[in-house]
């Protein structure tokens, strides 16, 4: 269809439909909802650390699997390496990756800094002792690891009880919550601020606007935990309380922290009564804990000393922008710009989605003939 602007003849493109069946695949169960899928606790052996040797700023050794491999959704990795550092005054570094890696395999599990900020290894100012984050570990019955806030003995994460699962396409490890936790972040959803301990979050950037507890444009592997605690007057004796007690009785301090999980593969989180569960198809575990205690302090623990700060906006970014999908062509759009114009309205930049590729397809601008008139995209 044409039609004429100013004199100009402009063909409109016909809108492409996306076929019916592009998104027909094969009729996969996930494996949270399938009763009869593998639970890697119950099947995995774990492992058992050996050759632990202090360093400067915290600790190495090795880890090697405790019984037969599983296997149950990869090949486990026999041999892993640990490695714990007290990075800051307020930040602990955890990694776990395979002991051996080299050009055929180390794209698979190191996250290169380019892609994802590596938190640097800062200038400790005291002893790493005078820090209040304590990791200690256990191979009873199996490798596990505990994260203690030591000014009060608070455990901030718990893997006691539960085996590490580390293979080559799926990894799996649980660190134990108090009961009716307040737990924050793990973005990007649209869900409850405080995500309860029935839900699982997806990790895996999509193209989906707003589907309700589903994962949409950004991955942001990271939570917020706040605890409340009952404080005895006269003894100065603390009891975690939930929320509801904490908020009836005066009588109490909170405490928060933070977790990051740096990882780029698909991940979920799975937030169970008692424990959150981290899986992963691949890469490594580097994990970091923040300890607060406040919940402006973990933010900027997070931001400023781990992930750094956004970009500063460009100037024009604050003037007045729009953006919407169904533009049928370039005179449409210019039709729209100069309406702008004819009635005094400032506007600073306009946006088109999606449909000025031939198709939607990436990396095209439609199709033309030699006097750039837009072709009808069913020819």
């Amino acid at each position: 269809m044409s039609h004429q602007i100013n004199g100009t003849a402009t063909t409109y493109s016909v809108p492409f439909t996306v076929p019916a069946s592009a998104d027909i695949g094969p009729n996969v169960l996930p494996n949270i909802k399938n009763p009869n899928a593998k639970r890697a606790q119950a099947l995995c052996p774990g492992y058992t650390a050996s050759n632990a040797q202090r360093t400067e700023n915290g600790l190495t050794a090795t880890l090697n699997l405790a019984g037969n491999a599983c296997n149950v959704y990869g090949t486990d990795i026999e041999t892993l390496a640990l490695e714990v550092d007290v990075q800051s005054a307020h930040r602990l570094r955890i990694s776990i990756q395979p002991a051996y890696l080299d050009s055929s395999n180390i794209s698979q599990y190191t996250l290169p800094d380019d892609l994802v900020h590596l938190p640097e290894q800062g200038v400790v100012q005291s002893d790493t002792q005078d820090v209040d984050l304590l990791f200690t570990w256990s191979n009873d019955p199996s490798f596990s690891f505990t994260v203690l806030r030591k000014s009060t003995g608070d455990v901030l994460i718990d893997t006691r009880g539960s085996v590490l699962v580390y293979e080559n396409q799926f990894i799996e490890f649980v660190s134990q919550l108090p009961s009716d936790y307040n737990l924050y972040g793990m973005g990007e959803q649209i869900h409850d601020f405080r995500l309860g301990n029935n839900y699982t979050t997806t990790f895996y950037a999509a193209d989906a606007g707003d589907p309700i507890d589903g994962n949409i444009y950004g991955v942001h592997p990271t939570y917020l935990e706040t605890r409340y605690f009952e404080v005895d007057v006269d003894t100065g004796e603390r009891t975690l309380v939930s929320t509801d007690s904490a908020t009836a009785n005066g009588t109490y301090e909170s405490a928060s922290h933070g977790v990051y999980m740096r990882n780029s593969h698909a991940m979920e989180a799975l937030l169970l009564p008692t424990n959150v569960t981290w899986r992963t198809l691949g890469g490594s575990i580097d994990l970091y804990v923040f300890d607060g205690p406040t919940q402006d302090a973990v933010t900027k623990q997070y931001q400023l000393g781990a992930i750094g700060l956004p970009a500063m906006q460009q100037y024009f970014t604050f003037g007045f922008h729009q953006c919407r999908w169904g533009y049928k062509n370039w005179s449409e759009v210019e039709d729209v710009v100069n309406t702008y114009r004819a009635f005094n309205i400032p506007l600073e930049n306009i946006w088109t989605d999606i449909d000025y590729m031939f198709q939607y397809r990436d990396f095209t601008n439609g199709r033309t003939d030699g006097s750039n008139q837009v072709q009808d995209t069913d020819g």
